[in-house]
Formats: C-alpha cells, sequence, structure tokens
C-alpha cells in the first residue's frame, strides 16, 4: 500500500538501461522454479532468487554453490527500504546470503552499505538497484575461487516486516521534516544564503593522522559560491592550493588557484572553467610536467588536463571511461604499475558515493584501462568515495575516504590504510575517522591533502550566511 501511494504521489523509478544485457538474457535458458528435473539438466552452479521468496521457492541441491538471494527484495512492497528509514540507520545496508542443501539456514556471502533515500520506494528501488553490482561482483569471486565469498560470521537473515501503524506514522513524520529540510534548503539558495557551504581551513603544523579541525585557519568566499577539494602543491618555491569553486547561482563548479600565505589562501583565481562541471583538481607530477585529474562526471568520462602555463592556462589532454558516470577519481603510481581509484555509478540512480572501483592504465596518458577483476573494491558509503588524493607517509600508503551518511553528503572524513593493491585483490581499514562535532553550525568535513607539515581541509556549514 504504502508503495503504491509514494508512487503515485511522488516516487518515480528511474529507467535502467538494458541494452547491454538483452543479448545475454536471450541465451539464458527459462526454467519454471519447481521444474525441478529441467533445472537439474541444466547443471547450473548458482541459482539466483529475485522474486524476493529468499530462496525457498526453488531446490537448494539443484545448483552447485546452492541458491542465492538479497535482502533487498522481499515480498512486501516498499518493506526492505523502509526498514532502515523507521530504525534510523546512518546507512542501508543490502546483504546477499545463500541456502545450499547441505545448509538450510541463510549463511551471508557479502554486505553493502549505502546512504539510502527518505522515501521508502525509492530507497527499496536503490537497494534493488544497488544490489546488481554487489551480485555480480560475487559471482566473479565465486568463478574466480571456485567457492562463494564468506560474509560475516553469524549474520543473521531477518526478513522485512510490514510496518505497525505507530512506526507508519513516524515514518510519515520523517518524510515531511525531509521534505520542509529540502523546501528550506531551495529557498536559502534563492536568497543567496549558501545552504550547506564548504569553506576551506589550513593548519600549518599538523599530519594527515592528527590534524585537528578546529583548530585550522579559514578561508571563506564572500561571494555566492563555496570553495571545496582543496589539494597543495609547489610551484617555483611557492605553496599553491588548486581547488573547487561551486557557483550557487549557475549551480556547476569550476576549478580554481590560489596561492598560500600563512594559512591563508589569497590571490584567488579562475584555472579552468570549461563551461561545465568540474571539481576534485588531483594534481599529478609526471615527465617534466604537471597535469590534473578533475572529476568531469557532467561529461560521463574521465578528463586529465596539462598545464601549459601555471597557474590559468591548461588544456585537455586524456580521456578515458566514456558513457560513464565518475567522481573524485585519484592516480596512484605503484611498483611500476599506475592505478586509477575511481568513484562510479553502477545503476540508473546516479550514485557515485557507494562503489570504489579500480583500473590499471598506462600513466596520466590513459591509452588503455583494465578493469579490476572484482570492482568495487570497496561497496559503502561510509568509506568508498575519496577525499583526496593517496599519500604515501613512511612505507605504508593512505587514501582518505569520505563519510557520507546520515542523509548528508559530506558528513565525515576516514583514513583508511591500504593493505594490499593488486591485479586480483585489494584491502584497506579504517585508522582514523573525523566527525562533524568540533564546530557549531558544521554538519560535514569531506575532504583532506597535505603538503610537508601544512594540512588543508574542507569544511561544510549548515548555511554560510548572505552573500
Amino acid at each position: 500500500m504504502l508503495q503504491r501511494v509514494e508512487t503515485a504521489i511522488a516516487a518515480r523509478r528511474p529507467p535502467a538501461n538494458l541494452d547491454e544485457w538483452h543479448e545475454n538474457l536471450n541465451t539464458v535458458p527459462h526454467v519454471a522454479s519447481g521444474d525441478e528435473v529441467s533445472l537439474a539438466r541444466t547443471k547450473p552452479e548458482v541459482l539466483l532468487d529475485l522474486a524476493g521468496d529468499y530462496g525457498l521457492t526453488v531446490p537448494a541441491s539443484a545448483a552447485t554453490h546452492g541458491v542465492w538471494f538479497t535482502d533487498a527484495t522481499c515480498t512486501i512492497p516498499g518493506a526492505a527500504g523502509l526498514r532502515p528509514l523507521l530504525e534510523g540507520s546512518p546507512v542501508s545496508t543490502i546483504n546477499l546470503f545463500r541456502r545450499t542443501s547441505q545448509q538450510p539456514v541463510p549463511s551471508q556471502i557479502s554486505s553493502a552499505a549505502v546512504d539510502g533515500k527518505f522515501l521508502a520506494a525509492r530507497n527499496t528501488w536503490f537497494l534493488e538497484e544497488k544490489s546488481v553490482a554487489l551480485i555480480l561482483r560475487e559471482l566473479r569471486r565465486c568463478a574466480r575461487d571456485r567457492k562463494p565469498g564468506q560474509g560475516r560470521e553469524g549474520a543473521l537473515f531477518v526478513s522485512p516486516a510490514a510496518p505497525s501503524a505507530r512506526e507508519f506514522i513516524r515514518y510519515l513524520s520523517g518524510v515531511m521534516a525531509a521534505v520542509v529540510g529540502r523546501a528550506t534548503d531551495e529557498l536559502a539558495q534563492r536568497l543567496r544564503l549558501r545552504p550547506g557551504m564548504f569553506h576551506l581551513r589550513i593548519e600549518r603544523e599538523g599530519s594527515l593522522l592528527r590534524f585537528a579541525p578546529e583548530d585550522g585557519e579559514a578561508t571563506r568566499p564572500d561571494d555566492n559560491s563555496y570553495y571545496a577539494d582543496p589539494f597543495l602543491l609547489e610551484r617555483d618555491g611557492e605553496k599553491w592550493c588548486l581547488f573547487e569553486r561551486y557557483d550557487y547561482a549557475e549551480r556547476h563548479g569550476s576549478i580554481w588557484a590560489g596561492r598560500l600565505e600563512d594559512d591563508r589562501v589569497v590571490e584567488i583565481r579562475s584555472a579552468i572553467d570549461p563551461g561545465y562541471h568540474l571539481s576534485f583538481p588531483v594534481p599529478i607530477e609526471h615527465g617534466g610536467e604537471l597535469f590534473v585529474m578533475p572529476e568531469s562526471c557532467a561529461m560521463r568520462r574521465l578528463e586529465i588536463w596539462r598545464c601549459v602555463s601555471f597557474p590559468d592556462q591548461w588544456e585537455l589532454h586524456a580521456t578515458a571511461l566514456e558513457d560513464s558516470m565518475i567522481a573524485d577519481s585519484a592516480l596512484l603510481e605503484l611498483d611500476g604499475d599506475w592505478w586509477i581509484f575511481a568513484n562510479m555509478a553502477s545503476d540508473p540512480f546516479g550514485d557515485v558515493s557507494s562503489e570504489l572501483h579500480l583500473y590499471r592504465t598506462s600513466g596520466p596518458d590513459l591509452a588503455w584501462v583494465e578493469p579490476h577483476r572484482l570492482n568495487p573494491v570497496v561497496f559503502d558509503s561510509r568509506m568508498a568515495r575519496n577525499a583526496g588524493r593517496i599519500h604515501r607517509i613512511g612505507d605504508a600508503l593512505y587514501r582518505p575516504a569520505q563519510d557520507n551518511s546520515h542523509g548528508t553528503y559530506g558528513y565525515g572524513l576516514r583514513i583508511m590504510k591500504i593493505e594490499t593493491v593488486g591485479r586480483d585483490e585489494y584491502r584497506e581499514r579504517s585508522t582514523r575517522h573525523v566527525l562533524p562535532d568540533f564546530d557549531p553550525g558544521v554538519i560535514g568535513i569531506h575532504h583532506v591533502d597535505r603538503l610537508g607539515d601544512q594540512v588543508i581541509f574542507d569544511v561544510r556549514e549548515r548555511m554560510g550566511g548572505a552573500a
């Protein structure tokens, strides 16, 4: 009932592009779920139940690795998306389980976490779409290892239940609060009050692992814009900062540059503005030349720009991954290999905050690009999206990562220590978690960079004030 009402009034499911699947789907045999003879004849390795029956209506013994299913799909419309909203969870989780003839109690294969939508219907659709990438990755892992992955030991499968009357009223209250909040932000933007404004802060003597965000010296825009995604670099003996300047009126960002003077960014000017959105200008020095790899998701591709004359003359140098929604990519050279760390959308919702994809490449020319076999190598909106470039500290590599949770873009910041990077594996772990609790009015911190002992980061405020 709830899903039908929301669909009729407000919620719309974005259309999926199934063109690449049609040819493969036509070659798949169609077998009724109860036809055990035909199922046995096809000799499947995995049976995938996407009907919301949790693998109960098909014989687990018919497949080598049992019946797989997720908790993102169930027979109660909207229940899977509603439950995390009722529980006030910072993220919505997707769990992939399997049943076998030897183990009828479901065991977890893997899981993912996403920053959910505030409408139950949209959140349910979102979880269903995001589950596709999780299933495909685990099928590739099973094909590689000849056995399914093993998730968290003791993880229990719980079927989403229909809401009670009290829960339904509480959910509606939350929806109204979210609608009012969005309307308030839209009004504030029209009034030039700069809702959700980012600004830059610099700590002169800090480190990636121990900087104190409350002590940073602030650089705020005085016009109708915000500053975010700062990167430090040295040119001709001076320290500079490349960053995103977002124009609230035009609703897109461009790359700007400023010189560091003590703990402030000064002499700020436009550096790259091709007329479409650019942000996250990660600098790359290679072969005696300076490049940047900005986010160019508006063009649905990865771009690298070459510096002609610093700081404000650049030319487009290379592109790759055409027709892909990509955000906040970083480039790392490690043991003779170049790796792209890219946040990509694998779903029609265009979510670029929950999946980290790795690609091996030739270098800044992007002459060829090869995907990692287990993409997405990180599938959790609390630590997937890049929050700066990758840093080497001693013998260790650290990747700053955004914590996109609690319904807030750029809610927090993590420092991930990379333990293994290989063509067939990737491992990292969290070593620090910075939350937006260090100053009144702050609702997020989502980027950090360092050069020597100087650390720069951005901070998000609930309201930036009149411009």
